[in-house]
């Protein structure tokens, strides 16, 4: 897992991709912040990483909505995410957790070793994205 709240976070990167895409919304939020820290960080799931690390870096469990706490593959389970687009190598998952804009980005590797239930819960959910 990579937590990105700095510029040398981002720099240590090494998927030109996700790069790419992340610095596109660091820029989205130029207009309104001095740094992106100020409304934004990102987490990183990459393959092998643990569903309850992903929850601890979020701060809320991924799998469950953070309101109603029921969880993907339930009945009544809706997604408490705000967006979820798929790119080729990634899933992104953008989560508003403050009244006044703040939250965090979650980008989930569609490689391999990735948490299955993950994928499997942005696979049902995500619109696919054209450009970054």
């Amino acid at each position: 897992m990579h937590v990105i709240r700095t510029d040398s976070d981002l720099e240590a990167l090494e998927d030109p991709e996700l790069q790419a895409l992340i610095r596109q919304r660091i820029a989205d939020t130029a207009e309104y912040v001095d740094h992106f820290s100020e409304l934004v960080y990102f987490v990183v799931v990459q393959p092998g990483d643990d569903i309850a690390d992903v929850d601890e870096a979020l701060g809320f469990p991924v799998m469950a909505n953070r309101f109603d706490g029921i969880p993907f593959g339930q009945p009544g389970f809706t997604p408490s995410w705000d967006v979820l687009a798929e790119f080729p190598g990634w899933f992104e998952q953008v989560f508003v957790t403050g009244d006044d804009g703040n939250g965090v980005t979650l980008f989930v590797s569609r490689t391999q070793g990735t948490p299955a239930d993950l994928l499997a819960m942005c696979r049902a959910y995500a619109v696919v994205e054209a450009d970054t």
